[in-house]
């Protein structure tokens, strides 16, 4: 067996061993957890630099199914494309248990909680490594226990268990689909292989454009489910009741990144249908705009970062849409390893101040251009780093023109709107202090230009900037074999900066500026129709009021009618009544079977039995009393012959049933 089967088996032993000694090993479980994890990690570098130098490997564990023509084997699958995925989910992974050892100090479900995540991790490399869709969808549903068993640890709080219900249900529902393009691929393919799937689709099977289409709509309809997209959305910021870890590991290394890894994963057969392709681009778009524009309304920090990671979410369904699937790769890298960052960090500010909603009062006194400024800063960084040469390049390496369109189009809208959240959350984290701070004392107030962060930042921009051109050389050519379309990439990509990006930096500061003038307006200057649209964001376009009336509360009323009418009407009443009616149809059998015809019959049989008796007395009582009595006494004497050799004792009869059970054995096997 491969060395690469500690990857999942690592972290899902001691998942299973935390949970089996969870009472001996309550506060301790994470000395078990955090090197299971580390180890999945160094592994998974050690498979990063096969694949580098040898190419894909195929591991191959056992056959589950064999019927008729289904053939399911299970196995691993490790491409360049499951290598990445697999350094960011145990990378990650193993930073958020490290992390949680100090956060979840002295909590009461400890072992609980390390297990599970344990097993989330666990539930997540194997769907990136697994070499067939029906090991990828069990472990898909895997993941949404998971995700159920997480978001409810906190199961006294009643907004706990319902987000958890919520979260498992709007999963469930985007399951089916999935549930049922897998089914759709086997009849279209005749094979759950995905290496032969990706083989044949690259070939150019001779399959109906209506049928792919169709099959990758369903495959779709689950990646809307787990990566949060309009519009099934709603579920992910409910996420955020799950301790501060749970949602760096949602966000940043497992569920969230199932949707667009299953999209690259697939590509070879989603370029196939140019429909479907659009479906996905339109969802994309939408969802990353919607979200972006919603987060700028949240005041809770937490659920402001989670539309933030829908949006990105969108941004990278986008790509998949328009054919840049290394591109989506990339960002989806880049996202979880800076989310995870956010949200731990956000965890360390949320357990000092021990609540979430941000409460109005005075703004403390201090030098507040400093930090309009630092959000300056970070709101310009990205459009710098999207838009230079080598990453446009990168986004551009599948030769698909749309991707050019998406790229201009989007990215300048996610900047704007980024600006925004940027400049809003600096000023509302470090001018009011973090959210559900009501002690005035307690006020965070950074030096963001002394010489020390100067410096600091310096530093690691010129790592970053570094890091990212090496990245750039070479990642489009490595993915190219994983991806539905072979990546064109110049022998040497621009790097320089051309007059194009003044334009989005421009849209940077544009989206800063527009935050900055907002701060500090009073609401009663504004027009009815901003605050409407302020108000219709907030509720988060009201899709869970839109939900609850059309669809959880007919559900709800439905149910209902099913049980009043159909349980208790129709099927309790049928199971009552069954017993009054036994009794009725017993109380006629007995009158008319019984006394009406056995008895009679008995009592005619009996009573010419008897008269046939006296007559035969009658001619033959002498001779019939003698042949009795001889008969009698030759019985008395063979019973009496037996009973003087009868054992006496338990143990004599034992023996003598085992010698004639040994007697009987002997006999069958000399006939066969």
């Amino acid at each position: 067996m491969s060395i690469y089967t500690l990857i999942p088996l690592l972290p899902l032993g001691a998942a299973f061993t935390v949970a089996l000694f969870g009472q001996r090993l309550q506060g301790v479980g994470h000395r078990i957890v955090i090197p299971a994890v580390a180890g999945s990690f160094f592994v998974s570098i050690a498979a990063f630099v096969d694949v580098l130098e040898n190419g894909t490997i195929e591991v191959s564990l056992y056959r589950l199914l064999d019927v008729g023509s289904l053939v399911v084997d299970l196995g691993f699958f490790i491409d360049s494309l499951t290598v990445l995925l697999l350094l960011l989910v145990t990378g990650v992974s193993t930073v958020v248990q490290v992390y949680s050892s100090r956060y979840m100090i002295g909590d009461a479900r400890h072992s609980r909680f390390f297990a599970v995540t344990a097993l989330f991790t666990a539930a997540m490399t194997i769907l990136v490594m697994s070499s067939n869709l029906l090991l990828t969808f069990i472990f898909w549903e895997v993941m949404g226990l998971c995700s159920y068993l997480l978001i409810s640890h906190y199961a006294e709080r009643r907004s706990a268990y319902r987000a958890a219900t919520k979260v498992f249900l709007v999963n469930s529902i985007a399951d089916v689909g999935l549930l049922i393009g897998v089914i759709l691929t086997y009849h279209a393919f005749g094979t759950l292989n995905i290496p032969e799937i990706l083989s044949m689709a690259k070939a150019g099977v001779d399959i109906p454009t209506h049928v792919i289409t169709a099959l990758t709509l369903c495959l779709f309809a689950g990646a809307i489910g787990k990566s949060a997209q309009m519009p099934a959305h709603v579920w992910l910021p409910l996420a955020m009741e799950a301790p501060t870890p749970v949602s760096a590991l949602i966000h940043a290394a497992t569920m969230v990144n199932a949707g667009p890894f299953l999209l690259v994963r697939l590509s070879p057969v989603i370029v196939l249908s140019p429909t479907a392709m659009t479906v996905i681009a339109a969802i994309g778009a939408v969802t990353a705009l919607f979200a972006a524009i919603v987060s700028l309304t949240q005041t809770d920090v937490k659920r402001t970062l989670a539309y933030s990671t829908i949006s990105q979410l969108g941004f990278m369904t986008l790509l998949c849409g328009v054919g840049a699937f290394v591109a989506a790769i990339f960002h989806l890298l880049a996202h979880g390893f800076f989310k995870a960052f956010l949200f731990l960090s956000t965890g360390n500010i949320l357990a000092a101040t021990h609540r979430h909603v941000e409460t109005p009062g005075e703004e403390p006194p201090g030098s507040q251009g400093a930090i309009f400024a630092g959000a300056l800063l970070l709101s310009v960084l990205p459009p710098l780093v999207i838009f230079s040469g080598p990453y446009r390049h990168l986004w551009l390496s599948q030769n698909f023109s749309a991707a050019n369109i998406a790229l201009w189009i989007i990215g300048l809208g996610t900047v704007f709107f980024t600006a925004m959240t940027i400049a809003k959350t600096a000023t509302s984290v470090f001018r009011k202090g973090p959210p559900g701070a009501s002690d005035g004392n307690a006020r965070v107030m950074p030096t963001l230009f002394s010489v020390k962060h100067v410096v600091g930042v310096l530093l690691a921009l010129g790592a970053l900037v570094s890091l990212l051109l090496l990245v750039w050389s070479w990642l489009a050519v490595f993915l190219s074999p994983s991806v539905g379309v072979a990546s064109e990439v110049a022998a040497a990509p621009s790097s320089g900066f051309s007059a194009w990006i003044l334009l989005p930096i421009a849209i940077g500061i544009a989206g800063w500026a527009v935050a900055y003038a907002g701060t500090g307006r009073r609401r009663s200057a504004e027009t009815e129709w901003k605050k409407r649209l302020y108000v219709f964001f907030l509720n988060k376009g009201y899709f869970d009021e839109i939900y609850d009336v059309y669809i959880v509360r007919p559900t709800i009323a439905l149910a209902g009618w099913l049980w009043r009418v159909i349980d208790q009407g129709i099927i309790d009443r049928f199971i009552v009544s069954l017993g009054p009616a036994s009794v009725n149809v017993s109380r006629w059998l007995w009158k008319v079977v019984d006394l009406g015809l056995i008895d009679r019959l008995v009592v005619a049989v009996g009573s010419r039995s008897v008269g046939v008796a006296q007559r035969m007395d009658v001619f033959g009582r002498g001779r019939t009393a003698k042949n009795a009595e001889r008969v009698g006494r030759a019985l008395d004497v063979s019973g009496r012959t037996p009973q003087a050799f009868q054992p006496r004792t338990l143990q004599h009869d034992l023996l003598i049933v085992v010698f004639w059970l040994a007697v009987a054995l002997g006999f069958f096997y000399w006939i066969a």
